[in-house]
């Protein structure tokens, strides 16, 4: 999932922000990334990580809805028929442990 929006301030510059599942966490199953920047200046990135995708769809609607009452207007968005899934490092490492200790 992709959400990208704009908006553009009375000065004219236009400011950018992103929400991304994109990056997998060691430490949550699933993660949800923000990135935001003025211009063409340099992203500014936060990641959160959940254990449902419950959690992390809330999340998804606060940050949007927060936006969208800033102003900010969608740009491009990408939704996939599923939520990326994939297991932490963490949990395949323990597994692996496992396997070759047993």
């Amino acid at each position: 999932m992709i959400i990208t929006m704009f908006r553009t301030d009375p000065d004219g510059v236009i400011r950018y922000y992103s929400l991304h599942d994109r990056q997998p966490l060691l430490t949550a199953r699933y993660a949800l990334t923000i990135a935001w920047r003025t211009g063409e200046g340099r992203d500014r990135e936060k990641i959160y990580g959940f254990d449902t995708l419950a959690e992390m769809d809330r999340k998804i609607r606060q940050l949007f809805g927060r936006s969208a009452r800033k102003g900010y207007k969608l740009l491009y968005s990408f939704m996939r028929d599923r939520p990326a899934t994939t297991v932490p490092d963490s949990i395949l490492a323990v597994q692996a442990m496992r396997a070759i200790s047993g």
